[in-house]
């Protein structure tokens, strides 16, 4: 870690010594700021070890070190309360929701909105929007705080997603996971394609993007 810009960590790479921001891959200072280098971003699937085993049955566990247990805390993410340290770093401070609301925060180009998991009802959910003049569908699950976005297009088509009975469908008879692949069906084995999106408290998403605009309200 090398310090907090916008209230989020930045990091620091061993080669270049170049510090970078995780939330959007951009190098901030250092031999590779004018570079034009940028990370991508990577979906990441927020679940319950006994959903994600269920699922991978095969899956890997990072081992434990008793040697760095000092280190290891409990992060609850949208706990509210966001330290003066943190604050004084924030150059666009948004107060249209409160600090640590958590929200799926998505973005097509220049364009970017926040969809608030709180406002989503219990259980399996499907939102359809347009973002930055491209159909996308965000599929989420507000108990385990997950959501992600994704593209509606199918080779040209744009698909209609909704929830039966706890499943994500389309009007193909096509069923969807949370991670957007296709799980049974005729298009069982397609995977959507993912949409620049991540679960964050919302202070972070509106210091990054000041235009951001809030799903529903």
């Amino acid at each position: 870690m090398a310090g907090l810009y916008n209230g989020v960590f930045i990091m620091a790479d061993r080669q270049t010594g170049s510090i970078w921001t995780h939330y959007d891959g951009a190098v901030l200072q250092g031999e590779l700021a004018d570079a034009g280098v940028q990370l991508e971003i990577q979906p990441i699937v927020h679940t319950t070890w006994g959903e994600w085993k269920a699922a991978h049955p095969d899956t890997r566990v990072l081992d434990w070190y008793p040697e760095y247990a000092t280190a290891y805390r409990t992060v609850e993410p949208g706990l509210g309360g966001l330290g003066p340290t943190f604050q004084r770093t924030i150059l666009n401070w948004d107060d249209r929701l409160a600090e640590n609301e958590l929200v799926l925060g998505a973005g097509v180009d220049t364009s970017f909105t926040a969809y608030v998991l709180g406002d989503m009802p219990e259980g399996v959910n499907v939102i359809s929007d347009v973002l930055g003049g491209h159909p996308i569908v965000v599929f989420a699950n507000p108990a385990t705080d997950y959501a992600l976005a994704f593209s509606a297009m199918i080779d040209g088509t744009v698909r209609q997603f909704e929830v039966e009975a706890g499943v994500i469908v389309d009007e193909t008879g096509t069923a969807w996971g949370l991670s957007g692949e296709a799980t049974e069906g005729p298009d069982a084995g397609l995977q959507l394609d993912y949409v620049t999106s991540f679960v964050t408290e919302w202070y972070g998403w509106a210091a990054y993007h000041p235009d951001t605009t809030i799903y529903g309200r």
